[in-house]
């Protein structure tokens, strides 16, 4: 793997438990200051993270994306 490679990957399986630990967060109505303290704590604890990107379709179906740095 040449160093311009190392950005995080996750496992498919990796993947399904975060997001299955998030529904679960949901389900039993975590409240949102506590699950926005653990997720801030994740991306700033993980080096590997450089940016978030956000996807969305607006009302009429077209595709946005937003790129945001770590540190914002």
């Amino acid at each position: 793997m040449s160093t311009l490679q190392n950005f995080l990957s996750l496992p498919y399986a990796e993947l399904e438990d975060l997001n299955l630990n998030a529904k679960e967060q949901r389900r039993k109505r975590v409240p949102t200051d506590k699950i926005q303290e653990e997720r801030l704590k994740y991306l700033t604890d993980e080096k590997r993270i450089k940016a978030v990107t956000v996807l969305f379709s607006d009302l009429e179906g077209r595709l946005h994306m937003l790129d945001y740095d770590k540190s914002f």
